[in-house]
């Protein structure tokens, strides 16, 4: 599956489960495995629209994925306190998303980028806030 050098991402971006809420939206199964060490396990779900908000997102969108209708939705999602998202994209996907069309749409959606990390894999992750 994409995403396979995702091991100890949650660990390199400061996520942790024990911080408070955080919920995990389609994670490749590297992640998958990294949230299984976890006390308390973080939520998973398998698409932004079964997810609920929580107070720490990350997303791994694809490209179909980038909606104004999603991005409603995440933004709707961080409306609590102080609440931040995370979109892991992976350039070395076959349908690759660039860290600057995640930005464009986040951006055109009302959240702001706070933030962008990339890792030697070819991961990036943006952090998001309203």
């Amino acid at each position: 599956m994409r995403y396979a050098g995702s091991v100890e991402l949650l660990a390199e971006l400061g996520l942790s489960a024990a911080d408070g809420g955080l919920m995990l939206i389609a994670p490749p199964d590297s992640v998958l495995a990294e949230a299984g060490r976890m006390r308390p396990r973080p939520s998973i779900a398998s698409t932004l629209y079964v997810a609920e908000p929580a107070a720490r997102i990350a997303w791994w969108p694809e490209r179909r994925q980038l909606t104004p209708a999603a991005l409603s939705r995440l933004r709707w999602m961080l409306e609590g306190d102080g609440a931040r998202a995370w979109l892991i994209i992976d350039a070395t996907d076959d349908d690759a998303l660039t860290p600057g069309a995640v930005r464009g749409a986040v951006t055109a959606a009302g959240l702001t980028v706070a933030g962008e990390r990339s890792r030697a894999g070819g991961e990036s992750a943006l952090e998001v806030h309203l």
